[in-house]
């Protein structure tokens, strides 16, 4: 009979580390992967299993790989890396004044970013917190004309 502590059961993924081992995860839902020397814990992906038994690296697949054992992210190596880079262009004309406009930009003939919420600032009358205290109702034809006559008089001619 076999001494200590039982095996755990471990399942399988289609995951591998960087030395092809395949990654199981455990009953508690810890992902190991078994090494000479033992379980190792934490494990990163590094490749995946195609459902054909290729194995491809993560970068070449788009496998969704369960965040636990993801590697970090690393930055893509640029094409013309290493070779000589071409002189500063500067900045177009026209571009400056963009550039530091407080204005959000739009292209000729779309309307306006709508900057505030209702459109127009409304403040406490116009969430009638306060009495509006604005232009009285518009007055009926012939009302004026006495005030019509005074400033035809004033103007000069």
């Amino acid at each position: 009979m076999a001494r200590g502590r039982p095996a755990v059961p471990k399942a399988p993924t289609k995951f591998m580390n960087r030395r092809k081992r395949v990654i199981m995860m455990t009953a508690e839902g810890k992902y190991v992967v078994k090494t000479d020397k033992g379980m190792a814990y934490n494990p990163k992906a590094a490749y995946v299993k195609s459902p054909g038994g290729t194995v491809r690296t993560l970068t070449n697949s788009k496998a969704r790989v369960p965040i636990a054992i993801r590697p970090k992210a690393t930055r893509r190596r640029r094409s013309n890396a290493g070779k000589k880079r071409g002189a500063y262009a500067g900045v177009k004309a026209g571009a400056l004044v963009a550039m530091f406009s407080p204005k959000a930009l739009r292209g000729p003939g779309r309307p306006r970013k709508h900057l505030v919420s209702p459109g127009a600032r409304i403040g406490l009358a116009g969430m009638r917190i306060v009495p509006r205290r604005g232009r009285p109702a518009k007055a009926k034809a012939g009302q004026g004309a006495g005030i019509d006559a005074l400033l035809r008089s004033m103007t000069p001619r």
